[in-house]
C-alpha cells in the first residue's frame, strides 16, 4: 500500500494551525477607479476604505512601478500624490498596508495616463512621384545608398524586394514560404530584417544577397520594424511599441503610444527619423510622429488626398510605407498596391 493505513496524518496537515494565514482584511479602495485616465502632473486622490475589522492600521505606503511616492500613518484613510516624472499609458500603483499586530496587506490599481502636450498639426507638398508595383501589398519600406528595399504580404505573394526607386524596377527578390505573412522591414549593419504577421518568426537576410543569415523569434504579431542605429524598434498593431536587442530580439523596453486624447492603437510601418518615431495608423492617411522616451504623440501628419481618385481601382488598399533619405533630406511615402511612390515635404497646418 501506500502507508495511509497506519492512521498517521503527514506533519504538515497536523502543524496545519500554526502555518494558517490570518484572514484577508476587508480593504476596498474607494477612488481612483481601475484604467482611470489622468494626464501627468495631475492630482490623484487615493482613498480607502477599512470595514469590520478590530485591526489598528499602522502605516500605509504608495508605490508606482517600483518607486515610493508616498506614505500615511494611523487613521488617514487617503493619500493625494501629483504625478510628475510618470510615462504615458498604463502604469501600475501598489498600496501596502501595515497592521499594529504585524500583518500587511497589497492591492494593486492599474491606471491610465494620456499626453500632456497638444500635437502639431502637418498636411504635405508633392516634390516627386515615382512608380510603384500595384501588386506590392507594401508592409516594410527602408531607403539606403540609393535603393528603395520593400518588404510585401499576402500568403503565397510576400516577398524582400530590392528596387530603382526612379523607375520602380525591381533589382532583386525573394519570396517568402506561402505560409508567412510578410510584415515590416529594416536594415541594420549590412542586414535586412523582414518580420512576419502572426508565424512570430523574423528572418535576417546579407543586405548584399538577401542570403538568409539567421531567423529570430518574438512573442508577438510582427507589423513594424525600424532602428535608431542602436537597437531594433517593432510595432504589433496595438499603441505599443518595444525597443528590441539587434542579435536576439530580446525586448530591452516599450512604450505605450498615447495623444492628448488616449492611446494611439493599429501603429504600423515604422520610420526613425531625426530622433522621432514614425509610425503609419493602420486603416488611416495619418502618421504619427512619437517621441521614443515618453510614447507621446509629438505631431500628426493627414496625407489623405495623396494618391488621386484616378489612380484608385478596386484593389487599391491603405497608405503604408514610410522611407528616409537621410543624406538628402527626403520623406518617402507608398501604400499598399499603390501604382505610385510619392516624395513628399511637410507644410504645418495653420491652427
Amino acid at each position: 500500500g501506500n502507508g495511509s493505513s497506519t492512521g498517521a496524518k503527514p506533519e504538515s496537515i497536523k502543524s496545519n494551525g500554526e502555518l494558517k494565514q490570518k484572514s484577508k482584511k476587508n480593504i476596498t479602495l474607494i477612488s481612483p477607479v481601475k484604467n482611470k485616465m489622468f494626464t501627468p502632473g495631475e492630482k490623484i486622490e487615493f482613498n480607502y476604505r477599512l470595514k469590520d475589522t478590530v485591526e489598528i492600521i499602522d502605516s500605509v505606503i504608495y508605490y508606482s512601478r517600483g518607486r515610493k511616492i508616498g506614505i500615511t500613518y494611523g487613521e488617514d484613510t487617503g493619500y493625494s500624490w501629483v504625478s510628475e516624472g510618470i510615462n504615458v499609458g498604463q502604469n501600475s500603483f501598489n498600496i501596502r498596508f501595515y497592521f499594529n499586530d504585524g500583518t500587511s496587506e497589497n492591492r494593486s490599481i492599474t491606471l491610465r495616463f494620456k499626453s500632456d502636450i497638444v500635437p502639431d498639426n502637418y498636411g504635405y507638398r508633392i516634390k516627386n512621384v515615382f512608380p510603384h508595383d500595384p501588386d506590392a501589398y507594401t508592409q516594410g519600406l527602408a531607403y539606403h545608398n540609393g535603393w528603395l528595399y520593400e518588404g510585401t504580404g499576402q500568403y503565397g505573394r510576400s516577398s524582400l524586394r530590392k528596387i530603382k526607386l526612379t523607375t520602380g524596377e525591381i533589382i532583386g527578390t525573394l519570396g517568402l514560404a506561402s505560409e508567412l505573412f510578410g510584415e515590416g522591414v529594416c536594415i541594420f549593419n549590412d542586414k535586412i530584417i523582414q518580420l512576419t504577421w502572426t508565424s512570430q518568426v523574423g528572418f535576417v537576410y546579407d543586405l548584399a544577397t538577401f542570403k538568409l543569415i539567421k531567423k529570430i523569434n518574438y512573442p508577438t504579431q510582427g507589423w513594424g520594424l525600424t532602428t535608431d542605429g542602436k537597437q531594433l524598434i517593432m510595432s504589433d498593431g496595438s499603441e505599443k511599441i518595444y525597443f528590441l536587442e539587434p542579435d536576439y530580439f530580446t525586448e530591452q523596453a516599450r512604450i505605450e503610444v498615447y495623444d492628448h486624447d488616449g492611446p494611439v492603437i493599429n501603429l504600423n510601418e515604422l520610420e526613425y527619423i531625426n530622433g522621432e518615431i514614425w509610425a503609419n495608423v493602420y486603416q488611416t492617411d495619418k502618421i504619427v510622429r512619437i517621441d521614443p522616451e515618453t510614447g507621446k504623440v509629438l505631431a500628426w501628419i493627414n496625407l489623405s488626398g495623396l494618391l488621386a481618385l484616378k489612380d484608385y481601382n478596386r484593389k487599391t488598399d491603405v497608405l503604408n510605407g514610410i522611407a528616409y533619405d537621410e543624406i538628402n533630406n527626403r520623406l518617402f511615402v507608398t501604400g499598399k498596391m499603390w501604382p505610385e511612390l510619392f516624395h513628399i515635404e511637410l507644410v504645418p497646418f495653420q491652427q
